[in-house]
């Protein structure tokens, strides 16, 4: 016969051990996503995307739940486009903490003969060749070309796919001295 009083104490003592954990996760997810609501409206990107760099699974499922089509196709470096920014660092956020992990999409849209959409084709396909980039940016310029919505749409689903398959187990090494063509354009 087992002793139950050291029993129960034991299971006492195991569930009161992860309770303190607790409050800390949810202030911890509190923060980071504080830091998140920041990307792309004017702060220091680069600065919380190095602070997000300390809880690089956390941030990543909280950055893919950022993610959503954006209506812009190019936004110039003079324009100020919070929402769309927004969605375009957390992609690069993305891309910082996973190492370098980057989706591209497929789209039915034709690209017609003008200037705009010649370069807005050739930047998009310019990282992965046979699919689009959710965006891309003419160093240079400063100009951001961002996908057509059902390539977005793909990408989107593609970093949901993988984060649901991979996320809890995918080993986090955040980029070390990235060059800028790795993951902020």
């Amino acid at each position: 016969m087992t002793d139950r009083p050291p029993l129960i104490l034991i299971l006492t003592m195991v569930m009161l051990v992860g309770l303190p954990s607790r409050p800390l996760l949810a202030q911890e997810s509190t923060s980071v996503s504080g830091e998140i609501g920041q990307l792309g409206r004017g702060n220091d990107d680069r600065q919380i995307v190095a602070t997000l760099a300390k809880t690089p699974r956390l941030a990543v499922q909280l950055l893919i739940d950022e993610l959503r089509p954006v209506n812009e196709t190019r936004i110039l470096a003079s324009e100020k486009e919070p929402e769309a920014e927004h969605v375009l660092w957390s992609i690069r956020a993305l891309r910082y903490l996973t190492g370098g992990k980057d989706f591209c999409g497929r789209t039915r849209h034709e690209f017609d003969k003008s200037e705009f959409e010649r370069n807005r084709k050739y930047w998009l396909y310019s990282r992965h060749r046979t699919c689009l980039s959710f965006f891309a940016m003419w160093p240079s310029r400063g100009t951001e070309y961002v996908a057509p919505q059902d390539a977005q749409n793909e990408i989107i689903l593609k970093w949901r796919a993988w984060f649901k398959d991979q996320g809890a187990s995918f080993d986090y090494k955040p980029l070390l001295n990235p060059k800028p063509e790795e993951w902020l354009w």
